[in-house]
């Protein structure tokens, strides 16, 4: 199967051809983008997940800088008025206040005077949990967007042979 490339915005003229044929009045094409702002929002949440992960056991480089602090995505649901559909976006990426773990090691550079060091406050278990998470929710949105294209797909073909 093929999937269209290119923004969903460029399927305006599609959209208006196959609504006219069909009672539904262009809803497969806005499940398009329900599906669409979905994928998008999961593959956001996955970058900032991955840079979690990667940055789970980084250290501050000289005492008093303060070491990586765990990144979450906060996602906001939104009418597009031009789409006539309500979507998912990605609001802001905040920022966790849980406290660094603070570790004895007195030899690293970035320890203070009392040979204490802070740590990322990432939780690199539960990082993976939100992983999988991500990565299902994406899933689930890349189905229902390639089911969406073939259905549009088989009207078309209906369309055409009529």
């Amino acid at each position: 199967m093929s999937i269209p490339s290119g923004p969903i915005k460029g399927m305006s003229a599609m959209n208006t051809q196959i609504s006219k044929g069909m009672p539904t009045n262009g809803s497969l094409l806005k499940g398009l983008y329900v599906a669409t702002s979905g994928m998008i929002a999961q593959n956001q949440r996955t970058l900032a997940i991955t840079q979690n992960i990667g940055n789970a056991q980084s250290r501050p480089n000289k005492p008093g800088e303060q070491p990586y602090r765990r990144k979450i995505v906060i996602f906001q649901d939104f009418y597009d008025t031009s789409k006539g559909v309500n979507l998912v976006r990605v609001k802001r990426i905040a920022y966790d206040t849980t406290p660094p773990k603070k570790v004895y090691s007195p030899g690293d550079p970035g320890a203070d005077k009392d040979g204490f060091v802070l740590e990322s406050n990432v939780q690199a278990v539960g990082e993976m949990a939100d992983m999988r998470d991500a990565s299902r929710s994406h899933e689930a949105a890349t189905k229902a967007f390639e089911k969406i294209i073939q259905m549009l797909q088989s009207t078309i073909g209906v369309l055409k042979n009529a």
